[in-house]
């Protein structure tokens, strides 16, 4: 066998002996151990006269860093020409293919660089080479908190198959598949997840549905902790996942797998930062207090609290579409909220390092692209709690999170903007069949901004399908505002519907919001012969300025 290792780096065997090979040396161990040897043997051809070579410290973030290189530097096996392969190339090639962790391995890369041995648990990992696995995921695999799976279920045959689970203070995740007798992949499946403690209690009983879908060779399924544990320290050190389903792809059965987890090794590896009062108010009445940030491998949360006083909230007439059993196809509805003026996600701030350079930054998740100034946010599900009413006003916690920010270093989050919602009142009446002719064109006097609605397209329904209205609409917003919400329309007859506006946002020089999209109005009976267009509210940024230095250590 270890003859067909030297063909199979030589590019001398054929695809099937090929893959063979590699799964014999998944699961030899004398096979393995003659391939550390020489490998290990290859790094002493490259450097004869140097007979040790001392381990050296490295930053967190130099695996990263090696990996892009040997990416760039290594292609494929298939887009590979078999004149371009050194035998350290073809030699490391085997060691990805079969994915080996292999004790004690010194890898060399293609430039000669020696790497720490935790590099091999690096290139092992499905989380490092699945397409949609994130910073996060792959930093926990070079922190070690990724561990090979080897279970799965069967029935009606259909099998589910766990491959790997990743183990993080901030989430939990797995690496699955599910495939029929022929190999053949899945899609349609949703595998229910529990989480469950000593004490026999499931951390993902009010946890809502399923986070899986296709990542690429394989599926995931994710789960976030940072909405179910308020610490790193409230997490139980043992936990058993349970991943369960009796209907796949239209079959009855039973597939059931369980996943023994110690978070010990995960919580060690977080760091927190704790601040005490370290609060903020705001020129418009909005109060935040910074509570503390979390560094785990996988992710870092910040943790803050916002106090908004009781005249803070406004009184919001809302038009929307209701999907359940009773309406499948949606019914319109039109209810009134009250609705805080602030939200803790409706904020701008930066994190930055001593070289000024922005590490994560956090911003209102539904601005445009074009407006935004996010990095390194990981969207996790939505993390305040209820209010908490206290004399100052309501009290609210919330959690964002970005991707981990490692390593000891001084750092420094820097508030620059909030965002206020405002109640809005406007209406612009259209006759829609003369949009084609000539655009229409309005100013809201309250807000100052400005609206052209053009280009009129009608959808007629289709059986139990209604029809659709569909408009171009251009606008420029008023100072200071950056979204409009809430659209809605009434037709002829004083009948509401709900109104869908998707738009692409960009900032004149004078700094004001272009917005350029359309208005679609679902749900219509017959083309409308007259339409008045509203909002209900809008969004004003205002600039502040707070600064709050810290240190990981």
């Amino acid at each position: 066998m270890f003859n067909q290792l030297k063909l199979y780096v030589n590019d001398e065997l054929a695809p099937a002996e090929s893959k063979g090979l590699e799964q014999h040396v998944e699961n030899c161990p004398q096979c393995q151990k003659h391939l550390q040897e020489w490998v290990e043997g290859m790094q002493e051809e490259d450097f004869p006269d140097i007979p040790d070579i001392p381990e050296a410290p490295v930053p967190d973030a130099f695996t990263d860093e090696v990996m892009d290189k040997l990416s760039d530097a290594v292609p494929p096996r298939s887009t590979r020409k078999r004149s371009s392969r050194t035998r350290r190339q073809r030699g490391w090639d085997i060691v990805k293919k079969t994915g080996l962790v292999v004790a004690g391995l010194t890898a060399l890369v293609v430039t000669g660089t020696v790497v720490s041995p935790t590099f091999a648990n690096y290139v092992n990992s499905l989380f490092q080479i699945e397409k949609d696995s994130d910073s996060g995921m792959k930093n926990a695999v070079n922190k070690g908190l990724v561990q090979k799976l080897e279970q799965k279920a069967t029935d009606q045959g259909i099998t589910v198959e766990a491959k790997e689970l990743l183990a993080d203070s901030m989430r939990i995740a797995v690496i699955y598949d599910v495939y029929d007798e022929s190999g053949k992949k899945i899609e349609d499946h949703i595998l229910n997840a529990k989480l469950i403690d000593q004490n026999g209690k499931d951390w993902f009983e009010d946890d809502g549905g399923d986070n899986s879908g296709s990542h690429g060779e394989f599926f995931i399924t994710e789960r976030f902790l940072n909405e179910i544990f308020e610490s790193s320290e409230a997490i139980p050190d043992q936990l058993t996942l349970h991943l369960e389903q009796t209907e796949i792809a239209g079959k009855t059965g039973k597939w059931s797998l369980e996943v023994p987890i110690d978070m010990k090794k995960a919580k060690e590896a977080t760091k927190t930062v704790v601040f005490q009062d370290t609060a903020f108010q705001s020129p418009q009445g909005l109060g935040i207090e910074l509570k503390n940030i979390e560094f785990s491998p996988s992710a870092t949360r910040v943790m803050l609290n916002t106090i908004s006083p009781k005249s803070a909230y406004l009184d919001v007439e809302r038009t929307s579409i209701l999907y359940d059993r009773k309406n499948p196809r949606g019914a319109i509805i039109t209810e009134k909220e009250r609705v805080p003026a602030f939200l803790g996600e409706n904020m701008m701030y930066e994190i930055t390092n001593e070289k000024g350079e922005v590490v994560a930054a956090w911003d209102m998740k539904s601005l445009d692209d074009g407006l935004d100034k996010k990095e390194n946010v990981l969207f996790t599900p939505r993390t305040e709690e209820e209010p908490e009413e206290k004399a100052e006003g309501d009290v609210l916690n919330w959690w964002h999170t970005f991707g981990p920010i490692q390593g000891e270093q001084k750092l420094k989050l820097e508030l620059q903007k909030i965002y206020e919602k405002k109640l809005a009142s406007p209406k612009f009446d259209l006759v829609p069949t003369e949009l084609d002719k000539k655009a229409a064109t309005f100013k809201d006097e309250t807000t100052g901004s400005t609206f052209t609605f053009s280009s009129f397209a009608w959808e007629p329904g289709n059986g139990e399908d209604l029809g659709e209205a569909v408009m171009t609409i251009e606008g420029t917003l008023g100072k200071g505002i950056v979204e409009n919400h809430d659209w809605s329309v009434k037709d002829e007859n004083g009948k509401t519907y709900y109104a869908s506006v998707s738009t692409e946002s960009t900032r004149d020089k004078d700094g004001r919001v272009q917005i350029k999209g359309e208005i679609s109005i679902p749900l219509l009976k017959q083309e409308p012969k007259k339409l008045t267009v509203s909002y209900a509210t809008y969004m004003v940024e205002h600039d502040v300025k707070w600064e709050v230095p810290f240190e990981i250590k």
